[in-house]
């Protein structure tokens, strides 16, 4: 009875909302609300993206900020970047609570866990369930997580090259017992083309400068590795007994890095010798910019698309140049011809895709040309390729009245002298008898 109860509406004032009485427009007052947003960061024109970039770079690297914390100074003191930039040391954000250690326990839970930020906690218990879900949520967008559609498709892509790979790998062992005659071959190769990048047969790193040795093409790690242990340099640690399953799918898995991503073994050693740090942040700055030119791009064609959905018939060039003219260009001509190649005797047709020519001007250049371009064989091939056409005589009128054309058709014979005389006579009759009616 007590569960039927539960789930009946409840009824009545004290279960209802309190709805405030309507403040007419005239009467309202913003700056009374107390729920009013503070207003942080808003874009202006009058400082640029690269000042822009610079300014929350040096706020990051100097000083600690994030980019929320430094844009909010910056609108602060009204875009002014002279007074943000001497204001930023008066000002220390928030330490950072995640040490290193911290971070690495997070992620060794998440692996574990994945989202039950309950038992993520009991790994961490100095942390709230709020900490970890804001700390997720900014570390899950950095370079050292991918997407799921980036999982997925990287697996679909080792599944695929899974066959390709073992065929590669038979063919480097069968290479390798080919004796020094393959050697001294991949020797030859190597002094012929010194910059050819080349894959090593022990980590699957590519490198320009590799050392050929009896197991293959090393890059120089391991080829230092080999010659002073004897032995292929290991490329994975060595696998508990509860992670063998683990080490498997690591082992099969070793060489194939995220979708895009292409090793080279000299960046390694660069990144190594060198402020590993800063590349990578340099790196980062310029994916930033390169997703801002994105961006607007987008905008750009966003707004070309809107645009475009009114009509082209703007964006048309005008047709003032196109006036008809009765002469005949050598460009024209050779349109004419090949228009009656595709469209046959229709005149019309071929008058619009000149554009400088009438119908009437069509049958013309029909009558005069026609033994100069042959163009009878023109017609035929038309006929052989779109199929036969209706023949239809030419027609033209004398003194209203419709009159046969003497221009013949190219499957029928001329017409005979006594057609016309015929023709002619009849016309003269009717003229005759409309005289004596008048009469």
């Amino acid at each position: 009875m007590n569960h039927v109860l539960a789930e009946k509406i409840r009824v009545g004032r004290d279960y209802q909302a309190v709805v405030p009485e309507f403040i007419q427009v005239g009467d309202r007052r913003l700056e009374q609300c107390p729920d009013r947003a503070l207003l942080v960061w808003s874009p202006t024109i009058d400082v640029s993206d690269i000042k822009l970039d610079e300014y929350i770079s040096l706020a990051k690297e100097k000083y600690g900020y994030n980019g929320e914390q430094a844009l909010g100074m910056l609108f602060w003191h009204k875009h002014d970047l002279e007074k943000a930039i001497l204001d930023l040391a008066n000002f220390t954000p928030f330490p950072d609570e995640w040490t290193v250690e911290d971070k690495v326990l997070f992620e060794q839970a998440f692996q574990f866990h994945g989202k039950s930020f309950h038992r993520i906690r009991q790994m961490l218990p100095d942390k709230s369930i709020h900490t970890l879900v804001k700390y997720y949520y900014s570390w899950k967008k950095t370079r050292s997580r991918i997407s799921l559609l980036d999982r997925q498709a990287r697996k679909i892509a080792g599944r695929a090259n899974n066959g390709e790979e073992a065929a590669a790998t038979a063919g480097s062992d069968v290479g390798s017992e080919l004796g020094s005659n393959t050697d001294s071959d991949s020797d030859e190769k190597k002094d012929g083309s010194e910059s050819k990048i080349t894959l090593c047969v022990n980590c699957g790193v590519s490198c320009t400068q590799s050392h050929s040795t009896s197991k293959g093409s090393m890059c120089g790690t391991c080829f230092t590795h080999w010659r002073r242990t004897g032995s292929l340099r290991p490329t994975v640690g060595p696998a508990k007994p509860r992670d063998r399953h683990t080490h498997s799918i690591m082992l099969r898995n070793k060489r194939k890095p995220p979708r895009g991503m292409y090793i080279n073994h000299d960046d390694l050693v660069a990144m190594a010798s060198g402020p590993g740090e800063q590349m990578l942040k340099a790196m980062d700055r310029e994916i930033v910019s390169l997703k801002r030119q994105v961006q607007n791009n987008k905008q750009t064609l966003s707004a070309l698309k809107i645009k475009t959905n009114e009509g082209i018939d703007q964006l048309r060039p005008s047709d003032a140049h196109s006036r008809i003219n009765a002469r005949w260009t050598n460009d024209e001509l050779l349109l004419a011809v090949q228009g009656m190649r595709k469209f046959g005797k229709d005149f019309r047709a071929i008058a619009e895709v000149i554009g400088t020519k009438t119908e009437a001007h069509m049958r013309s250049f029909f009558v005069n040309y026609r033994r100069r371009y042959n163009l009878d064989t023109v017609l035929i091939e038309h006929e052989a390729e779109h199929g036969p056409v209706a023949d239809q005589e030419e027609k033209m009128e004398v003194d209203g009245v419709p009159m046969e054309s003497e221009v013949p058709t190219p499957g029928s014979s001329a017409p005979s002298t006594p057609t016309k005389i015929s023709t002619s006579a009849s016309a003269f009759t009717i003229n005759n008898n409309k005289t004596a009616a008048a009469i």
